[in-house]
């Protein structure tokens, strides 16, 4: 990939970005205005309104939805590696025990 590829790709990205961040901007403004009196809920990653009738907690946006993914492995993994680690230092004990009693 040659260097004005690369710099394309980069321009194309950067403004994709600057696009959704507008569109954002411009739902927050209405929204501080007061013209969206509609019964709304809000996106847990980027708090825009979205849908009463959308049944998850993100919007439609790919980038919320992969951070809500990833934050979500992170809590499984972290809840594992909890039991794990009380599982680890439970069981010597009730084999000292054990062991005690018999």
């Amino acid at each position: 990939m040659s260097r004005a590829e690369k710099i394309a790709k980069m321009a194309k990205t950067t403004a994709e970005q600057a696009k959704q961040k507008s569109i954002i901007a411009k739902k927050r403004t209405k929204a501080k205005k007061g013209v969206l009196f509609e019964a709304h809920k809000h996106c847990v990653e980027c708090s825009i309104p979205i849908s009463l009738n959308n049944e998850s907690l993100i919007c439609d946006n790919e980038n919320c939805r992969i951070n809500q993914e990833r934050k979500e492995k992170s809590r499984k993994r972290l809840t594992i590696l909890l039991y794990l680690g009380v599982g680890i230092f439970i069981v010597p004990i009730l084999i000292q025990i054990i062991g005690a009693l018999t």
